[in-house]
């Protein structure tokens, strides 16, 4: 039997049709969960399109979608919200219609502003917030240790590229563009010998042909990554699963990802 809606915050008959499947994955206490949580996503490019899917489809209460930047013609290549001819509108509102269709039951709301803008007290209101942010200082490792010296065969190339992304990004407040492809690729090249001699890491650790991989969104990879990262979302309002521990790496070339622990942690 399942409890109605107003009977003390259980789901609607509705609900438990619409999410059968998960409520038997994962419980009816943790659909309850999701139900009553509010998120907020920033930034709507591909990698948010696949987070925003997934936590619609899985019955969160409400997510708000915030990005002040408008759609550029690279945008539709991997963010399959926005429809044909976006290009120019908010990022954010030309997803709208189309992540709202995915699941009527789900409240989605759409933000313009920038979010250095908003007060601390406009985060309250939510119970998880996905942001993209820099993760240098989460990234820091001191490779000269001995215990980072035995884990150094065993760590993914993906954290190093990761890093020279970082500084490219701090360097020239962008990402790699493919308007200027040759230019960045020399740069990023550049940077890969300064962060990895900075580290104490040969820089043929990363071959030189990661450059290739650096110029856009990849939708099958933004599917991968979106869906791991709404997992984790989910794991966290549905106090389900413990969450990963703690940096999870997708190398879209290869298609596999893998777990690192890095730092104290």
């Amino acid at each position: 039997m399942v409890e109605k809606e107003e009977a003390g915050g259980g789901i609607s008959e509705e609900e438990a049709a619409q999410y059968d499947r998960q409520i038997r994955l994962w419980g009816l206490e943790a659909q309850k969960r999701l139900r009553a949580s509010q998120v907020l996503l920033v930034g709507m490019k591909g990698l948010g399109a696949e987070i925003a899917k997934n936590l619609i489809l899985a019955g969160v209460k409400g997510l708000t979608m915030l990005d002040h930047e408008q759609v550029s013609p690279e945008d539709p290549g991997a963010q399959f919200l926005i429809r044909t001819g976006s290009v120019g509108r908010n990022r954010a509102e030309a997803s709208l219609e189309r992540a709202q269709n995915l699941n009527p039951m789900v409240d989605v709301k759409v933000d313009t502003e920038n979010i250095e803008k908003k007060p601390e007290s406009f985060f309250t209101q939510f119970d998880a917030k996905v942001v993209f942010c820099s993760v240098k200082e989460a990234l820091e490792v001191d490779w000269s240790s001995d215990k980072a010296k035995a884990a150094l065969k065993r760590t993914t190339p993906d954290y190093f590229l990761l890093q020279v992304l970082l500084k490219f990004r701090t360097d020239k407040g962008r990402d790699p563009s493919s308007d200027t492809f040759g230019e960045d690729s020399e740069l990023l090249l550049q940077i890969r010998n300064d962060v990895l001699d900075a580290l104490g890491v040969n820089p043929d650790l990363l071959p030189e042909d990661f450059v290739r991989y650096c110029f856009s969104e990849m939708a099958p990879v933004c599917a991968v990554v979106g869906g791991i990262l709404a997992q984790e979302i989910v794991k966290a309002l549905s106090q389900r699963d413990p969450p990963h521990n703690n940096f999870f790496f997708f190398d879209g070339m290869k298609g596999n990802g893998i777990v690192e622990c890095l730092g104290p942690n």
